[in-house]
């Protein structure tokens, strides 16, 4: 088992990565009492619910288990939780355990913040995407029909852990779009580990054990040093949101129906490479060399057909990285460097964007 700690400004956040962690962890020290709520959805539920009751089987453990997508990660959603919890008459005392992917462990984080103004919660993500990115740094919430993550807060866990087995039980469509996470740390903060990647990219789409492990962990140690320095993301921390404005942007043009998150940043990834590129901070071949890395991976590259980049700056318009009325961006000046800017004009990037719709 490898552990990373994550610092911030009061805790010390131990993140615990090893294979069948699910199996053999113990888990009891980081529970506050003796009632354990375990939330999850239709699909993790058949795979790993009973694994994991099992791993808390020393304590009153209920489960709730909800319906899956992104779809359902909204008010509607939450309220099912909040009346869950009062009805079965749970106090502070009570420790959420997240088990899912992005959807779950946001909705569960932001209803453990909210509940009681606050009660424990436990990370167990089971998706790329989850293990390597949305587990860790606190951030939680749910959407508007307006604009992905609008409403939330930051609710740190007590415990992530992290089981790469799991991950072998993902649609390979699934797997691939948390490959799209994967890039983004290498491609803002860190150029050895992007080498890494286009080294080994048949590999870890093979599910090699060792490449796994790695990559897991340096994505977790590079996310959590940034999260140390910048905890309430005020600065530095907004990098991890690269190519999330245009992705945001497509996951809302398409209503969260028909493209998974991943493979909507890896579209903003490309994009927002490109228009480094433009600004003359990357040069020609820099740009090419990841659109390479996303391709070689499956991954889109272009904007779906029936979205207009009159749908992109509705959206964009309500991206929540917004301050004083200025879109801000971030854009790479090499591989392995990048930075925030809020001096794109809306008319260059509706004309920009209309460049990579299908």
């Amino acid at each position: 088992m490898k552990k990373v700690i994550l610092n911030t400004s009061d805790k010390k956040i131990p993140i615990c990565i090893g294979n069948d962690l699910l199996k053999n962890f113990d888990p009891s020290k980081y529970v506050n009492n003796k009632d354990v709520l375990i939330i999850t959805n239709t699909t993790v539920s058949k795979l790993y619910l009973n694994r994991t009751k099992k791993l808390f089987r020393e304590f009153n453990v209920n489960t709730l288990v909800l319906p899956d997508g992104e779809r359902y990660k909204n008010s509607i959603t939450l309220h099912k939780i909040y009346d869950f919890l009062v009805k079965n008459h749970y106090d502070r005392s009570l420790t959420i355990v997240a088990l899912g992917g992005g959807v779950i462990g946001d909705i569960a984080a932001f209803s453990a913040d909210t509940f009681m103004r606050g009660i424990s919660l436990i990370h167990i993500p089971t998706t790329l995407l989850s293990q390597v990115d949305s587990s860790i740094g606190g951030k939680c919430g749910i959407n508007h029909s307006l604009g992905k993550n609008l409403i939330g807060s930051f609710k740190h866990p007590k415990l992530v852990l992290i089981d790469p087995t799991v991950l072998k039980s993902l649609p390979k469509r699934e797997f691939l779009a948390g490959m799209a996470e994967v890039i983004k740390y290498g491609l803002i903060k860190n150029k050895t580990f992007f080498n890494f990647l286009n080294n080994n990219y048949r590999k870890i789409y093979n599910f090699n054990d060792s490449c796994i492990i790695k990559m897991i962990t340096t994505c977790v140690q590079i996310k959590s040093q940034i999260v140390k320095e910048d905890e309430l993301e005020g600065g530095i921390r907004a990098l991890l949101n690269f190519g999330h404005s245009f992705g945001h942007a497509i996951e809302a043009s398409k209503n969260y129906k028909g493209i998974l998150h991943g493979e909507a940043v890896s579209i903003g990834m490309n994009i927002a490479s490109a228009i480094s590129a433009d600004q003359n901070f990357l040069t020609h071949e820099q740009y090419c060399e990841i659109e390479d890395m996303i391709l070689n991976l499956g991954l889109p590259t272009m904007i779906p057909k029936k979205i207009t980049s009159t749908n992109i700056m509705k959206h964009l318009g309500h991206d929540k990285k917004k301050l004083s009325g200025k879109n801000r961006f971030i854009l790479l000046k090499n591989i392995g460097a990048a930075f925030i800017t809020d001096k794109l004009e809306n008319k260059y990037l509706k004309d920009l964007s209309k460049n990579f719709i299908s």
